[in-house]
């Protein structure tokens, strides 16, 4: 029962380590595919964000080279007329000549406004277009105001509004004109049509979401793209982003519009020789738009995998566990049969294999620690006529009653056996033959106080006859002789009368001497 036991822990602790290695590896598998998936999103994450700032980088250097040229060279013309507006000998030419000298031919059919030069008065004196009217007076301007009060004041971009001359919306650039003296002269204006800026903006390919602005440096917008032309002349000065622009020359941040409140992020260059700042908004919801989907879709297949794998686990785990609980039943069902087959089935006694078993071992037990062992073979007396009289049914009733008496009166001592038919066997370790007679004595008495009825001419009841045996293993007897004896010695106990104990006699001594 105890090797019984402990080999059912052995299983028991088995199944439950391959249990937790199934479950341990399912986790492991699920965990790593969800860190896997992790990993994958956050990297569409990075790489959605790192490509948005580098097509605004790239978008932010076009439109500053682009914008920044025209108004550069458009700049110089207003310089070169200015210059030239001044010296007597260009005013002493004749008008188409003047204009010839003081307009640089280089602008004209760019997309840029013509070129207007007034005197002190405000009055336009010159165009660059042949055909605009000379009768206008500018001196209204906020322009010329500013110019008059302040020779050092250099370039003044203004806008967006709507030329004088031409009526359509332009950004105003003008410079002081001032004699050698430094006397204020006049203004030459030129304009930048908003058309030819929104032109060049729509011929760039730039993804939905995107916004182009050039604002002036004191916060108005200038130009947009895509084209909001509500939203041109509004101010952000007082937003933090504006704060923003003018701490720094160029950089991004993120935040929201202070014009429509959408969340962007900003690339920003401020031009530096010209007031102006450009800018290239990338809408937040059109870069998550980017990788959540992409996202999502990975999101859903580590999802499916996880739930793949813990499906499989979970099969594999009732697998495993079916095949452990059935081998447990065939351990089981094998040492049973194993029992069985040493286990006469009718008196619950261990059988002759096992008593072969048993025998080999407790002879060689005694054969080591040099102790006796006796054995006792018990016969039920005239049985054969018990069954004839009574029947089978009563016959096994017998043998159960003998064997109970076995197993009683020996107690955890002795080793009771049934070897066939009505014939039993019990082995005595560390008995001599006086010590194993009187067991004997005990059993034969016990099955007489069971007082099971027999026929009258065998005395009425059943009863037993016993022969003991002893031997002394450590002293060379072989093995054989032991059961030889008791047989011997049941046989002489049968002819002296049945119901009766009789012990073998010693070994003689001349015997035991040659033997050694």
């Amino acid at each position: 029962m105890v090797l019984r036991a402990t080999a059912t822990a052995i299983r028991a602790h088995l199944a439950d380590r391959a249990s937790r290695t199934i479950a341990a590896g399912g986790t492991c598998l699920v965990l790593c595919l969800t860190l896997l998936g992790v990993y994958l999103c956050l990297d569409l994450r990075d790489v959605a964000w790192h490509n948005a700032r580098r097509n605004a980088a790239n978008l932010l250097a076009v439109i500053e080279e682009g914008v920044g040229h025209s108004l550069r060279v458009y700049d110089l013309s207003l310089q070169s007329s200015a210059r030239l507006a001044r010296r007597p000998d260009i005013a002493a030419l004749d008008p188409e000549l003047r204009r010839l000298a003081l307009f640089d031919t280089a602008v004209a059919g760019s997309g840029l406004g013509p070129i207007v030069i007034t005197d002190a008065a405000g009055d336009v004196r010159m165009t660059s277009d042949a055909d605009g009217r000379n009768r206008l007076n500018m001196s209204t301007l906020p322009n010329f105001q500013i110019h008059r009060a302040d020779p050092d004041v250099g370039l003044i971009l203004s806008g967006p509004t709507r030329s004088r001359l031409t009526g359509e919306p332009i950004i105003r650039m003008t410079r002081r004109i001032q004699t050698p003296d430094g006397t204020f002269a006049g203004i030459v204006s030129g304009s930048i049509m908003l058309e030819h800026f929104q032109a060049l903006f729509d011929r760039l390919h730039f993804d939905d979401g995107i916004a182009l602005n050039v604002f002036h440096r004191d916060g108005t917008l200038l130009i947009r793209a895509p084209a909001r032309p509500d939203a041109l002349g509004q101010s952000i000065g007082a937003s933090a982003g504006y704060k923003t622009y003018r701490s720094q020359t160029r950089g991004e941040f993120q935040g929201r519009s202070f014009l429509d409140g959408v969340e962007r992020v900003y690339s920003f260059a401020d031009l530096e020789d010209l007031p102006l700042i450009v800018t290239v908004a990338t809408d937040v919801d059109s870069i998550r738009a980017v990788w959540i989907y992409k996202a999502a879709i990975v999101g859903v297949l580590i999802l499916f995998l996880c739930i793949l794998s813990l499906g499989l686990t979970v099969l594999l785990h009732r697998e495993v566990g079916q095949h452990m609980a059935a081998e447990a039943t065939t351990r089981e069902a094998n040492a049973a049969l194993a029992v069985l087959a040493r286990t006469d089935g009718l008196t619950g006694l261990p059988n002759r294999r096992s008593y072969d078993e048993h025998f080999a071992v407790e002879w060689a037990r005694a054969a080591q620690f040099r102790t006796p062992l006796a054995l006792m073979i018990v016969d039920a007396d005239h049985f054969k006529q018990f069954n004839d009289r009574f029947g089978h049914q009563r016959g096994d009733e017998v043998l159960k009653a003998v064997a109970d008496c076995l197993h009683r009166t020996l107690g955890v001592g002795g080793l009771s056996f049934r070897i066939g038919g009505e014939e039993f066997v019990a082995l005595l370790p560390g008995l001599d033959v006086t010590a194993a007679s009187v067991a004997a004595e005990r059993i034969r008495r016990a099955v007489v106080n069971l007082r099971i009825p027999h026929a009258p001419e065998v005395g009425g009841t059943a009863t037993v006859t016993i022969g003991v045996a002893c031997a002394n293993p450590g002293g060379g007897d072989p093995p054989e002789t032991l059961f030889t004896a008791a047989d011997a010695a049941l046989y002489a106990a049968k002819t002296a009368g049945r119901n009766r104990v009789r012990a073998a006699a010693p070994p003689d001594p001349v015997t035991l001497a040659l033997r050694a």
